[in-house]
């Protein structure tokens, strides 16, 4: 293990140039754009590193009922594996896609610079580190001659930033995961190991007016103006879910509340002027679940205080449209697998960890719930996910290469 991780120590430089070369290609979604060119570099450098490997191709069928443009913007996925004849497999899973491009950058997002001890670029955080610190770590084991403790499967997949339904949900769906155990490579980092992640749902509002002339406003009904009434009237169910009843306590002690966030998304049409009456106000809702809720309840919650609100408003007439929903997942903290995942980090890093969920949300579900697959989540630390500037820390870049390489050179056992 020494010799695995000097030569991660020594490999500074390459492993930055790495993850330059995927953070350089620019797979954003959406629309979900070089996918397929992302895909085919994984692929031969996994072959490099003698793994087999298959392409899956969502079918466009398929693929256009979740996006309907994906005919133009095919969905892949790459599963990566390396089989030593071991009794477990454990799948590490990563995604390639990222955000699009916003706020004011000190440099193109898509020509990565190292400055200092950080690496900038878009996806350099969120999560590209992550492949490149996989790949890092097989490439160490590979060169110092040792074999992994368990089969080794990689799957690097699609549309995360959007639910992951043809991503990592598809190859959860269509049995092309082959493993036992799963590390979800984001979740988690430095000294906290991700057991678990909240569930979301995605509301889009429509509030409808009727359109006039402001020169006689009297004439219509104001979307916009009916919208923030609306607002208003969320806002007592906000206040009670910090109530003491709704909280969660994460295996690590900390106190969570289920959140709402609204108009992170708003928009009026675009007949709309400055000298008309709005006809239509849209708005996004979203309500973060925690592992203590359903989705269901919580959703049912949510519109009842929808159409509470607007039934005391003979104006008021709103649409509700569900965008994304997805149940929160939560693993067993003493289970074997996330313990000993816990060991190969307080090897490394040699402090005390904690086990803990995130209040985001990750693919990991479709691996755990769907899947049936214990499993953790764990990647490099890094700042601006989704922001300007986003960029990830290159010492902790190699220490997560080095905590995946030891994990997998650690024989564990786990039920």
């Amino acid at each position: 293990m020494k010799d695995i991780h000097n030569y991660i120590k020594r490999g500074r430089a390459p492993l930055c140039d790495l993850l330059k070369e995927l953070v350089s290609i620019p797979t954003v979604n959406p629309p979900g754009t070089h996918y397929a060119e992302i895909v085919d570099v994984l692929q031969e450098k996994c072959k490099a590193l003698g793994m087999q490997t298959q392409i899956a191709h969502v079918p466009q069928a398929e693929a256009q009922a979740v996006v309907p443009h994906a005919d133009a913007y095919p969905r892949l996925n790459l599963i990566s594996r390396w089989d030593v004849g071991a009794e477990k497999t454990v799948h590490f899973n990563a995604h390639y896609d990222v955000v699009p491009v916003s706020g004011n950058w000190r440099m193109d997002a898509f020509q990565p610079q190292v400055v200092g001890n950080w690496l900038y670029g878009r996806g350099a955080d969120d999560m590209k580190d992550s492949i490149a610190a996989l790949l890092f770590a097989v490439t160490a084991i590979r060169e110092n001659g040792v074999q992994p403790a368990f089969n080794i499967e990689f799957s690097f997949t699609c549309d995360e930033e959007i639910g992951g339904d043809l991503g990592a949900g598809y190859i959860v769906r269509k049995g092309l995961v082959q493993a036992d155990f799963v590390v979800n490579c984001e979740g988690g980092s430095v000294l906290n190991v991700g057991v678990g992640h909240n569930g979301v749902l995605w509301l889009d509002v429509a509030v409808h007016g009727v359109a006039a002339h402001a020169a006689q406003p009297e004439k219509g009904i104001n979307a916009f103006e009916k919208m923030a009434d609306l607002v208003a009237g969320l806002q007592p169910l906000k206040q009670q879910l910090k109530a003491p009843e709704r909280v969660f306590k994460t295996p690590a002690g900390h106190e969570r509340y289920p959140t709402i966030n609204l108009g992170g998304v708003f928009h009026g049409t675009d007949g709309d002027k400055i000298n008309t009456v709005p006809a239509q106000a849209n708005f996004s809702i979203d309500r973060r679940i925690l592992p203590n809720e359903r989705l269901a309840s919580a959703e049912q919650e949510l519109r009842a205080a929808i159409r509470n609100t607007s039934q005391a408003d003979s104006d008021l007439k709103v649409d509700v449209n569900s965008i994304l929903r997805i149940e929160p997942c939560v693993v067993e903290s003493e289970h074997p697998f996330p313990q000993a995942f816990a060991q190969a980090v307080r090897t490394v890093r040699r402090h005390p960890i904690k086990l803990s969920t995130t209040s985001g949300f990750t693919d990991l579900h479709f691996f755990v719930e769907d899947g049936g697959m214990p499993g953790v989540g764990y990647g490099p630390n890094g700042k601006g996910a989704h922001g300007a500037n986003e960029r990830v820390n290159i010492p902790d870049l190699m220490q997560t290469a080095k905590v995946y390489a030891t994990f997998m050179t650690t024989p564990f056992v786990a039920d």
